[in-house]
């Protein structure tokens, strides 16, 4: 079934939207162990609940539609009769019990799984902060457990699922934009890859950004894509079709690889190790930072590596195939503004966990944020990748160029009158100045300043000049490419191109260490506090060197760390020294100054030769 009409009119008046969409569907490539699949919004409608939480006054939440009699226009009808409540949906009634857990976890059919050891990807730093933050999961609201296991059950019960996509068609500054909504019962990233969280529900999108061409055979042809994902965001969300890192089917059909569990998605297959740093942390995690970069040269390259919670986003795509070429094939549904499940309906689409992060609350339909605002993706899907300032056609660049070649020239000749008006103040205020006495120009000592005001005012006239040779040049460019920049290589507009992880896999021991090193060191720390011998502080130090010293033999760093171990221990003594003999501190202070300058001259003096 197709609903649902373009939000603006302009230039898609007369085309058969369904044929655009489906000319333009994408192709899902799943990780292997996947067990949600995009679901129409009715099926997953028809075994929910609707429910009004009550978050402001602690209350427990009212069940407004239940299980088995909710259906889109009857979900769109209770969102306008309750205006103010705070909605959300629960797919699951509850979560599995322990036994039911069990039995579920040992069913045969269910979907086998292989991931890597996130946790050796990161320092001994980066573990004890992943297990603060999993530990503040009985603190703050979350996903209980079992749900997972309860939703699949109800998915799976529900009978053979029809492989859906929402599709959105609008225009704006010149493109038609294409979005591919995906609905997905549940986001088990956390309970079954070991990834950030959970939430009941999914929403996710695949952007097209087509442009008119008369060689377009529906009048169209495919300018950009965007995925939505994890860490990308403005041009960091869009590729150019002719981008290596595509993949296509028939010339039209991207190939999209969902990350296993939260349905993001890349353009690559692979795993992606994402390192998430909690703002409460930002401000200690940069102090360190700075910190082993001073102490730590070789160090100053890897910017926060190992101080981030570590997280693998399995984006395969080895196991199952949607879309064109596989065996099985779409269900498109329009959807716009005016379809009214889409435009009253501003609750959540899963469990309301009220957690104060977010990451375990369900999220909001493809319209609206949690907030109830507007999405930037849907309202403005323009501006939301970065596009206002790339004209869609070559013959809106050809304008555009033009229009700031005529402004570059305005702005030079205005510069030019400005920069003499300038040049004739300069003169004059010198032509006083220069017959005057010192002590009545100084700024000091009772003068007048007059100097002061003529630097002021020949460091203006700079700024006007430097200006003056920023335009010319950018129109000299302009005028040497025909008023059109050439293309830019694919990869131009990106700051960091995001490709899989391919650091060689850690070993057997290494990855059973980076799972027991935070153990062993708080059973260390343990007994030095039960047994009392010696030194508490001498103790812990030894079980911190001792764990890290099991690290770097692992990770084949014995040197560094013993190099790093010197150095602190010299920084330290150094320390010491300052605090207790001062003449030995500079002295030592004096002499590694000396021998830094020494070598420092040396290394110029070879080199010139």
């Amino acid at each position: 079934m197709v609903t649902g009409v373009d939000d603006r009119a302009g230039l898609l008046e007369g085309v058969d939207l369904r044929a655009l969409v489906q000319r333009y569907e994408p192709v899902l490539c799943f990780t292997a162990g996947e067990m949600f699949f995009p679901m129409p919004v009715d099926t997953y409608l028809a075994g929910a609940a609707l429910w009004a939480s009550h978050h402001t006054t602690r209350g427990a939440p009212t069940l407004l539609v239940d299980h088995g009699e909710l259906d889109p226009a009857r979900l769109a009808d209770t969102a306008r009769a309750h205006p103010e409540a705070a909605l959300f949906l629960r797919y699951a009634p509850r979560g599995l019990h322990r036994r039911e857990l069990r039995e579920w976890r040992r069913r045969p059919d269910r979907p086998k799984f292989t991931g890597v050891s996130r946790l050796a990807a990161v320092g001994l730093l980066g573990r004890f902060i992943d297990s603060l933050l999993r530990l503040s999961l009985t603190l703050r609201g979350r996903v209980p457990g079992g749900l997972t296991a309860a939703v699949q059950r109800q998915y799976a019960a529900a009978g053979p699922q029809t492989d859906t996509y929402h599709a959105h068609v609008s225009s704006d500054g010149g493109y038609v934009v294409i979005q591919f909504w995906f609905l997905y019962a549940m986001n088990d990233w956390r309970s079954s890859f070991s990834g950030v969280n959970d939430h009941e529900s999914d929403w996710e999108q695949l952007t097209l950004y087509l442009v008119p061409s008369p060689d377009g055979p529906d009048g169209f042809e495919l300018a950009w894509v965007a995925l939505s994902s994890h860490d990308e965001v403005g041009d960091e969300l869009r590729r150019r079709p002719d981008d290596p890192d595509l993949t296509w089917v028939d010339g039209t059909h991207l190939v999209a690889n969902a990350g296993a569990g939260s349905h993001s998605g890349a353009y690559l297959p692979g795993d992606y190790l994402v390192r998430v740093q909690p703002p409460s942390l930002e401000g200690v995690l940069n102090t360190v930072v700075r910190i082993r970069a001073l102490l730590f040269p070789w160090t100053r390259g890897e910017a926060a590596e190992g101080l981030g919670i570590p997280y693998v986003d399995y984006r395969r795509g080895d196991g199952a195939r949607i879309g064109p070429g596989t065996s099985r094939p779409w269900t498109p549904i329009l959807i716009d503004s005016s379809t009214p499940w889409v435009r009253d309906y501003r609750g959540l689409w899963g469990l309301d966990t009220a957690d104060p992060f977010g990451g375990e609350r369900a999220p909001a339909g493809p319209r609206y944020e949690r907030s109830g605002a507007i999405r930037a993706s849907w309202g403005d899907p323009v501006g939301w990748a970065g596009l206002d300032k790339v004209p869609p056609t070559p013959a809106r660049a050809l304008r555009a160029g033009a229009d700031r070649a005529r402004e570059l020239a305005d702005t030079i000749a205005e510069l030019d009158g400005r920069i003499a008006d300038g040049q004739d103040e300069l003169r004059r205020m010198s032509a006083g100045l220069e017959v005057l006495p010192p002590t009545v120009t100084a700024s000091r000592r009772g003068g007048d300043g007059a100097a002061a005001a003529l630097l002021a005012q020949e460091q203006a006239v700079a700024q006007l000049r430097a200006r003056r040779r920023a335009a010319v040049n950018e129109r000299d460019q302009l005028q040497a490419v025909g008023g059109v920049p050439p293309l830019p290589p694919p990869h131009a507009h990106l700051r960091n191109r995001v490709v899989p992880d391919v650091a060689a896999p850690a070993g057997a021991l290494l990855r059973f260490w980076s799972g027991a090193s935070l153990s062993v060191l708080l059973l260390l720390l343990g007994f030095a506090l039960l047994l009392e011998q010696g030194s508490l502080l001498l103790a812990c130090t030894l079980a911190v060197l001792a764990v890290m010293g099991v690290e770097a033999i692992l990770r084949r760093r014995l040197l560094l760390f013993l190099l790093s171990l010197v150095i602190l221990v010299g920084v330290g003594w150094l320390t010491w020294l300052l605090l207790t003999n001062l003449r030995i501190a500079f002295g030592v202070l004096a002499v590694a100054a000396a021998v830094a300058i020494g070598v420092a001259n040396l290394r110029n003096l070879f080199g010139r030769r």
